[in-house]
């Protein structure tokens, strides 16, 4: 039903928000999907952990799940516990099951190669017939949940290549799909730049692997939503795909389907319109793959604002009756909330003018829609820490357009927040006491430049699929170190496995051709001799007339954000009125932990029926309980490596359990691959 009435929300509220761990406890309690449930709601009606009792939870057990991968390493899997059996991943995403209660290994699987990000698993049991899944880059392995041994039934002797058959490009799945039924639904991630594939929303039969439908969340030539694009430019275009995973509404039948941006991602000339499906929440019939309804956030977007997480199904009150509702969070920092069945949206929308785009070709929207509801400030603000920053800073952007909504420019623009946030992949938490959004967010200005893609045949490629993180010039950027010392670091066959393959969070780039890839690796080596035919060259620049320059924040000298704190903050939002309940800094960058102005943060928090929020995200090593009526720190403990993970939440025999992956790899070492584990002093229910 969509809605109920007060009085039975009251008892149904009553039965689950007791500090009191007098209530009935169960034996085991399973954590048996990707951020709790298919409605990604984080929460956990577990109650032996309360506010009265936090400050007492120990180290049940630490479990390393073996070798990190080469370069800047990452682990940012939330595990499953499903009957006592923990299953994860370790960062070369070998798959292994533990006893939940004392971290001993039962199994593991290592299905070969360098490993990847991945953010979780997929369960699926008929019966007896228990099997465990995960992506694995462009695989999808089924196991045997029993034993880890592969579902020879499925695919390709337990895997199946996901890779669309339409085209060559970069391709990887790093987050769990949704199991519906007999259906696995999966989306993926590619390229930022016009080398990408074209978005679509695919299910396969959980059987033997074979595609059962699609929705083509960018258009083909002629279907739905390709009204939104200038005739023959989706011959051109790519992306529009969901690359941060989806949400179910079970009962309804309905998956709910945030997409990223169109490519090539800053320039848009070739690409003109509105760009449907790409920045839009979709609704879809998950049975069959049919279009319900939508929402685009952003029109013909120019700077990255794809939508960065898995939506939240929630509830809020209006008038009287309790609306079923689904919750969007933004890179921008905004809070979209529609009604599940209509799309109507429960927040006010407004239009604001875009501006014109001094690149030539390029067409803005005329409008943008906004929401009412903000979780981060809107405007850059000057940091005033001291007049050395203050002056680097100011040096810093005084060539940048700082109008909201600048399109790109040679120049640069700054943009706020930046390329991260507002929201990031982590998602929100909905905690059914009081209908509150649990969110951590940050807040850090960008700088966002574009430049005339250079002549030069490997000079030209290094722009299209390396510039974005190893910037213009070679010097690096916030996500990709300098190559000005490659040659001093690496031969040119490391250099070439690497490029081939990926290293750390580094995609492969096996996709385009060898001599493509020769081409980048003499560019980066050498970049002043290039010998290659003028047919060549016009062939390399014939797609995009402008590249982006790298991702950029604003920093000051010491490398902390240039804008005021706070910088990374956690917060309780009311979702009947959008207005913020609390709001503290969250978090410490490790090199100045003194000043507890928050920091930038990657994955999300778990929210408890004893009215407790479990989470880590921050790069200082903390794991944190928090209480959820006023934001208060209950208890904290430093691990090895960062959590850049969202908690899992468990009981076993009676005793409840909370396990978050510590592995590190962003803002700086270390990396890591161990999970912690944590519960009270052993008691007998």
């Amino acid at each position: 039903m969509k809605y109920a009435t007060l009085a039975i929300i009251a008892l149904l509220a009553g039965s689950c928000t007791s500090d009191s761990s007098e209530q009935p406890f169960p034996g085991n309690t399973n954590w048996d999907t990707y951020l709790g449930d298919p409605g990604r709601s984080h929460y956990s009606a577990l109650t032996q952990i309360n506010r009265g009792n936090a400050a007492q939870l120990e180290l049940a057990w630490r479990y390393d799940s073996g070798e990190l991968r080469e370069g800047n390493s990452s682990m940012y899997t939330s595990p499953l516990i499903i009957d006592g059996i923990l299953y994860g991943l370790s960062p070369k995403l070998t798959a292994f099951a533990l006893n939940a209660a004392t971290g001993e290994e039962l199994w593991r699987y290592d299905p070969g190669g360098n490993g990847a990000a991945q953010r979780g698993l997929m369960w699926w049991q008929e019966d007896n017939d228990k099997r465990l899944i995960y992506a694995a880059g462009r695989e999808l392995i089924m196991l045997n949940a029993d034993s880890g041994s592969p579902i020879t039934s499925f695919g390709d002797n337990g895997r199946l290549d996901l890779r669309p058959a339409e085209k060559e490009a970069p391709f990887f799945t790093s987050v769990p799909g949704i199991v519906f039924e007999d259906l696995l639904i999966l989306g993926f991630s590619t390229a930022e730049s016009a080398n990408s594939h074209a978005g679509m929303i695919r299910a396969f039969d959980v059987h033997s692997g074979e595609e059962f439908w699609r929705f083509n969340s960018l258009p083909v030539e002629g279907g739905l939503g390709s009204e939104t694009w200038e005739e023959g430019s989706l011959n051109n275009s790519g992306g529009a795909n969901n690359w941060t995973g989806m949400t179910l509404d079970s009962e309804r039948g309905i998956l709910f389907v945030p997409t990223g941006s169109a490519t090539p991602d800053f320039y848009g000339a070739s690409r003109i319109g509105d760009n449907l499906f790409a920045n839009s929440l979709i609704a879809i019939n998950a049975r069959t793959g049919e279009y319900r309804w939508h929402y685009q956030t952003v029109r013909h977007d120019l700077w990255d604002r794809d939508l960065p997480a898995p939506p939240t199904l929630v509830q809020l009150e209006r008038n009287g009756v309790l609306i079923d509702a689904v919750a969007v969070t933004t890179k921008s920092g905004h809070l979209f909330v529609f009604d599940r069945d209509t799309g109507e949206s429960l927040y006010e929308i407004y239009e604001v003018n875009g501006l014109p785009s001094e690149l030539p070709g390029e067409v803005v929207s005329p409008t943008q829609p906004v929401s009412s509801v903000a979780f981060t400030r809107q405007e850059f603000e000057m940091t005033a820490r001291n007049q050395t920053a203050i002056n680097h800073v100011t040096n810093l952007i005084a060539p940048l357009d700082q109008r909201p909504w600048a399109p790109p420019t040679t120049d640069g623009i700054l943009f706020y927040p930046a390329y991260d946030g507002g929201a990031e992949w982590g998602g929100s938490a909905y905690n059914p006491n009081g209908h509150k959004l649990i969110l951590n967010a940050q807040e850090i200005g960008g700088i966002l430049r574009v430049y005339e893609r250079p002549a030069g045949y490997g000079r030209g490629l290094y722009a299209e699929n390396c510039g974005l993180c190893h910037s213009e010039d070679r010097t690096g950027t916030d996500r990709g170190p300098s190559l000005l010392d490659i040659n001093e670091r690496l031969s040119f066959a490391e250099n070439s496995e690497i490029v081939l393959n990926g290293r750390g969070n580094m995609p492969g780039f096996d996709s385009i051709e060898s001599y493509e890839r020769r081409a980048i690796i003499e560019y980066i080596r050498n970049p002043d001799s290039e010998e290659f035919s003028q047919e060549r060259i016009e062939q390399a620049n014939s797609n995009t007339d402008y590249a982006f320059a790298g991702y950029t924040r604003v920093r000051d000298h010491e490398g902390l954000p240039g804008n005021t704190p706070p910088w990374g903050t956690l917060n309780s939002i009311d979702l009947a009125t959008g207005k913020i309940d609390w709001q503290i800094n969250f978090g410490n960058y490790p090199s100045h932990p003194e000043l507890n102005w928050g920091a930038e943060s990657y994955g999300g928090p778990v929210v408890t029926a004893s009215g407790l929020i479990f989470i880590a995200a921050t790069p200082d090593k903390m794991f944190h309980v928090y209480d959820s009526r006023d934001g208060s720190l209950l208890w904290e403990y430093e691990m090895s490596a960062a959590g850049f993970a969202t908690p899992s939440m468990y009981s076993v025999d009676g005793q409840q359990f909370v396990v978050i992956a510590a592995g590190g790899g962003r803002m700086g070492p270390p990396s890591g691959a161990e999970y912690f584990a944590f519960r009270l002093p052993y008691t007998t229910n």
